[in-house]
């Protein structure tokens, strides 16, 4: 952990806002079928399929054009041997994750699991003959995590009509016949291994009668699955929706919006909403991509989108052996094992009248020509303007009578905050400290002064929580 000086803190305070410093905003709060997303807030996106076997991400089948046959015939040797789904949900725990978003067919149109509509899957097709979907979802029973599933619901490189880019005569073909004989009948299948929501993605052709048909699917099986909003809009464009299509997507069904990949909002319109990264650069595995994020950083954005009010997917892609690269075990665990300590100012947590300070992380031309290059071959479409990456010196998340700040760069002086003029500072104390120690304070008016110690207790994040009470 850095330290930071008193000089650069106080030229970045927040002004005093005559709010309460944790809102009691929206009234609903903790109801409807998304509430658990709310109080999960951390949960793991798995890419993987066929396209693992080349090594070079998800999308390898349509960048590098190849031919539906021979591509399905990798397919028809995938084989991963060592793949076990207790060890996978054992890592996901393991790192404090809540939720396990698994690809149940991704764009190349390979189903992951026992499909009776369409042969083009892991137990027909393969001399593997496991279903990957049943284990993983037997694992997760035992660990107490939820399961949920990706779907492409539109995009299909391999069946003839389904949507997306064609370089093949093989994929030509009729959208509706795709949807009828393919799409809705697999999605009544994967609602059979019952689901705690449906992830879908890249909505070509999407019209809201369509949308309802999905929809009327996933209720029909368990009317308490939740489903994003990547059902009828591309993450890129949830931010500029009007409010006639918010309402719209409430009437169609959704209930959590999907922002962009790569992408934490300044804001959000919904309560409830969730943005997805990458480990390192890839979504499926890319043998080259060895650019992981630290767990400072997992943590760091981690806490931003909670700082924001939102959940956060984080994605792994695991080898064509079935094995989730070692590099990625260990950061997701070291970052675990700080939610253990700190996991009260994450989980359940929410956004606060102050909006953290930090430095905007500078990129050269060429490294964000190929940031963007890579998010429009992927689908993720242009990123708004305005977004951009900060390395951040604290932020805050709050509970009912909690406020907790999040050290990233570490005071060399009295820490210093305004906002405080309806609430009360009643005690401070370090969530890293087994004995709860007193942390001297001194409130005069809305301005909070504290004196922290000369060291961090944390060397990825130390969090003190200041207990609150109302002022009279």
């Amino acid at each position: 952990m850095k330290t930071l000086t008193l000089t650069l803190f106080t030229s970045l305070l927040v002004s005093s806002l005559s709010a309460q410093v944790v809102p009691e905003s929206m009234a609903d709060r903790g109801t409807g079928r998304a509430a658990w997303l709310d109080e999960a807030k951390y949960g793991m996106f798995i890419h993987w399929g066929v396209y693992s076997t080349l090594a070079n991400g998800e999308w390898v089948m349509c960048r590098t054009r190849i031919p539906v046959a021979e591509y399905r015939e990798m397919a028809s040797k995938f084989n991963p041997v060592k793949f076990n789904a207790d060890e996978w949900v054992a890592v996901a725990k393991n790192a404090g994750m809540k939720y396990i978003t698994i690809t149940s067919k991704h764009h190349d149109g390979f189903a992951m699991f026992d499909s009776d509509a369409s042969e083009y899957n892991i137990v027909d097709y393969t001399p593997f003959k496991r279903d990957v979907l049943q284990e993983l979802k037997d694992a997760c029973d035992k660990a107490g995590i939820k399961l949920g599933f990706y779907y492409s619901q539109t995009q299909d490189w391999e069946f003839p009509g389904g949507a997306g880019r064609k370089w093949d005569d093989a994929q030509k073909g009729e959208f509706r016949t795709y949807i009828d004989t393919k799409a809705l009948p697999q999605l009544k299948e994967i609602m059979a291994y019952d689901p705690t929501h449906i992830w879908f993605d890249t909505p070509h052709a999407m019209t809201p009668e369509l949308g309802r048909e999905f929809e009327s699917i996933v209720r029909a099986a368990d009317p308490d699955c939740i489903i994003n909003s990547r059902l009828m809009y591309h993450g890129n464009q949830v931010e500029g929706l009007k409010p006639a299509q918010l309402e719209e997507l409430k009437d169609i069904g959704v209930d959590f919006l999907s922002y962009r990949d790569r992408t934490i909002p300044p804001k959000s319109p919904w309560e409830y909403w969730e943005t997805c990264m990458t480990l390192n650069g890839a979504w499926g595995y890319n043998a080259k991509d060895n650019n992981w994020k630290t767990p400072e950083q997992v943590i760091m954005q981690l806490t931003e989108v909670v700082s924001k009010g939102g959940a956060f997917l984080l994605n792994i892609g695991p080898t064509a052996e079935g094995l989730i690269p070692e590099q990625a075990v260990k950061n997701l665990e070291a970052a675990g094992e700080w939610l253990k300590v700190n996991g009260e100012a994450i989980y359940g947590a929410r956004g606060t009248i102050f909006q953290g300070e930090g430095t905007f992380i500078t990129r050269t031309a060429a490294e964000q020509a190929a940031l963007d290059k890579e998010a429009l071959a992927t689908g993720a479409g242009k990123k708004q303007k305005g977004h951009r990456q900060k390395d951040y010196a604290w932020l805050a998340t709050g509970r009912e009578g909690k406020l907790y700040l999040h050290f990233f760069q570490w005071p060399t002086e009295p820490f210093v905050l305004h906002g405080f003029d309806n609430d009360k500072v009643t005690g401070a104390y370090f969530l890293a400290d087994a004995r709860k120690s007193a942390v001297n304070i001194k409130q005069e008016g809305g301005t909070v002064t504290i004196k922290l110690p000369e060291q961090p207790l944390d060397e990825l994040s130390t969090v003190l929580c200041l207990t609150l009470g109302v002022q009279k």
